[in-house]
């Protein structure tokens, strides 16, 4: 597989001693005015903010809240991400991608006539961006996420059956993280292998780390419970697509979590090119 690393501005140095092919630049909201000085041989991607101004993006959002932007703002934020990909791109090579949360978020357990809305605004929602020049892709969501010190409910884009229809409506391909996988197959007594394979032919690039229960979300290799033994061999079947690891704080330290999580899955027999 395609090694990418996961970067802010402040810790890009440190990341480019791993020799990537990709820099999956980890936006925050301030970095609408990010401006580089410098010209890389990597592809780039960004990863969307997931704030704006203290409020969450949501493209699915049934209605704005103190704490959820309205869709409609949402889609405009993304607007402005896309926007700001493009002009970074002059500084990288080939195409470059973005990478988007959908939202669905609830703070507690939304009706299922709400959960099948926001599930219908999905591509709908896609639709209305701008999406000439850039590579775009949806990621999947692990059930539970943490925001403003509580835990929310994810509702849309959890299943590999979700990420299939999407794809199969849009042409579209995905950014699947195992992580955010393998907390939902653990709520909902499923196998992430069984997903994976479900899902992996519509799959541009992976987010990588271990997982544990239901909201136990970017652990180190060997922390979790995620099966690497079934899910490296289907991974090495695709050597073209990309990945980044998403362990926490794997940044920090010159990248000491990131080294560690790279070296254990090449041990365990993950294949780089």
């Amino acid at each position: 597989m395609i090694l990418g690393m996961k970067v802010r501005k402040k810790d890009l140095n440190d990341m480019l001693k791993f020799n990537p092919k990709i820099l999956e630049f980890h936006f925050s909201d301030s970095d609408l005015n990010l401006e580089l000085d410098k010209d890389f041989n990597q592809k780039l991607i960004v990863h969307c903010f997931e704030y704006f101004e203290r409020k969450l993006l949501d493209i699915v959002s049934l209605k704005e809240t103190n704490q959820v932007h309205s869709k409609e703002k949402s889609l405009e934020l993304i607007q402005k991400a896309i926007d700001k990909t493009i002009s970074l791109n002059d500084h990288f090579q080939g195409e470059p991608t973005l990478i988007v949360h959908p939202g669905g978020y609830s703070l507690h357990e939304s009706p299922k006539s709400d959960v099948d809305t926001m599930k219908g605004l999905v591509v709908d929602s896609v639709r209305k961006l701008d999406l000439k020049n850039v590579d775009f892709l949806l990621e999947n969501m692990p059930p539970y996420a943490w925001f403003f010190g509580g835990r929310w409910n994810s509702n849309v884009f959890l299943s590999a059956d979700d990420m299939l229809t999407y794809c199969k409506e849009t042409g579209m391909n995905v950014c699947y993280d195992l992580c955010h996988s393998h907390l939902y197959c653990n709520k909902n007594h499923l196998s992430v292998t069984d997903e994976l394979l479900k899902i992996e032919k519509h799959v541009q690039h992976f987010h990588l780390s271990d997982a544990g229960g239901e909201d136990g979300e970017g652990l180190q290799f060997g922390e979790g419970d995620m099966p690497f033994e079934n899910v490296i061999p289907i991974l090495n079947k695709h050597h073209e697509k990309s990945f980044a690891i998403e362990v926490w704080k794997g940044h920090e330290q010159g990248g000491k979590g990131f080294e560690e999580f790279l070296d254990k899955v090449t041990k365990a027999g993950l294949l780089i090119s």
